[in-house]
């Protein structure tokens, strides 16, 4: 295992991830296009189907997750990807693709919920950036300013 993860979404801009670069590890979920490389893919939701899934329900850690943070405070697939990079003890966690635009109500809370996982990560020192889709990490105007 490396110390960088590379975390992969559905938009193009997953293809700017360090594909070449073998210090990272390279993480996607439930996904059939082609990479260049993808050392573990996801599939984690209840009615699983991808046949080239490498972390299914079966085998994924949701207790310990759901331990790291104190509850079952995940609503989305990239939020318990972020926890299970944490419990892995990753230095540094990179997104690409995953934007989660806030086009409806659904996608705005599973933003937010990325959202907290990556302040989570951060809180504990792992450095988390998402290079290509910069709306994760947009912070706020300073208040009373």
């Amino acid at each position: 295992m490396n110390n960088k993860v590379a975390i992969l979404g559905k938009l193009v801009s997953k293809y700017n991830a360090p594909f070449e670069d073998m210090s990272y590890d390279i993480w996607t979920c439930n996904y059939n296009e082609p990479l260049p490389r993808a050392d573990h893919i996801f599939d984690i939701h209840a009615h699983g189907a991808n046949p080239k899934a490498t972390i299914t329900r079966a085998n994924f850690p949701f207790t310990q997750c759901e331990r790291l943070v104190g509850g079952q405070y995940f609503n989305n697939t990239f939020s318990y990807m972020i926890a299970f990079a944490i419990l892995l003890q990753y230095k540094e966690i990179e997104l690409y693709g995953v934007r989660l635009y806030d086009d409806h109500e659904i996608r705005e809370h599973q933003r937010q919920n990325v959202r907290e996982l990556i302040f989570f990560a951060r809180g504990r020192g792992i450095k988390v950036t998402a290079p290509a889709d910069e709306c994760l990490l947009e912070e706020y105007e300073y208040y009373g300013l």
